[in-house]
């Protein structure tokens, strides 16, 4: 058989009686708090509501683990040794800290309690401020106002928005004017442009067009020349004729430049 010592039970239904003890009198002070303070603002009643809540879940864990290391002992009897009447014991000790947290919990959520906690919260939200404005102007009128006033800033925004958005569109028109017109001034320069260079391609087009005609009667007269003449007197003319051509070919090409 197991010694106190020994047994890893008896240290934990220590630690449960402990927890049960400081819980029991978390309630009680809860209790007071409950019905004498408003427990919608009171700041050390939502910790002890709090707290409560937290230790109890603690307590039903561990009160769990007990009563399934009973159910163990139970299926398998012989691989444990316990003193008689120690397995009932831990039984009765695992249901009586049962019943007093039920009955804790079953307080947290008496009609009473939650009907004094909604209260508490009614009473704080509908402040002496807010009940003025109700008995002066209606239940909703200050409602009704802060929803005017709301919509005004809405409409206001949305306003300044459209605002924003149509001189940014503005901006953007004219901008794309101005690309426009400048786009326009340029057709019009490259169009006299080619206007200038047509005109003296077909300048050049004439001369060229005199200088070979030129050229051909001075050819055909040559060769008239030529056939009426000696074989070195028609050397010497073409030699003269040739320093001709190429005189007029500098000169053509300077008249051009």
């Amino acid at each position: 058989m197991a010694s106190p010592d020994q047994d890893p039970y008896y240290l934990a239904e220590q630690d449960i009686a402990s927890s049960v003890r400081g819980i029991m009198t978390t309630h009680e002070k809860w209790k007071q708090l409950l019905f004498n303070t408003n427990t919608y603002t009171n700041k050390e009643f939502k910790w002890y509501n709090k707290e409560i809540r937290k230790v109890l879940a603690v307590i039903e864990e561990d009160i769990g683990d007990i009563l399934e290391a009973i159910g163990t002992i139970e299926k398998f009897p012989g691989r444990y040794v316990l003193a008689p009447g120690e397995l009932d014991r831990r039984k009765s000790f695992a249901n009586d800290v049962k019943i007093k947290i039920n009955e804790i919990k079953e307080d947290l959520q008496s009609p009473r309690a939650l009907a004094k906690i909604e209260e508490d919260k009614q009473n704080e939200l509908l402040s002496s401020e807010k009940r003025n404005m109700i008995e002066r102007g209606g239940k909703f009128e200050g409602l009704r106002r802060a929803h005017d006033e709301d919509n005004r800033d809405f409409l206001r925004e949305q306003a300044g928005y459209q605002r924003e958005l149509m001189n940014r569109q503005d901006e953007g028109l004219d901008q794309m004017k101005e690309d426009v017109q400048i786009l326009g001034e340029m057709g019009k320069a490259m169009h006299s442009e080619l206007k200038i260079q047509e005109g003296l391609l077909d300048s050049l087009h004439d001369r060229a067009a005199r200088s070979s005609e030129t050229l051909g009667s001075v050819m055909r007269k040559l060769d008239r020349f030529m056939e009426s003449t000696s074989s070195k007197l028609q050397w010497t003319i073409i030699a003269i004729l040739a320093i001709i051509f190429v005189g007029l070919v500098v000169l053509t090409t300077m008249i051009k430049k």
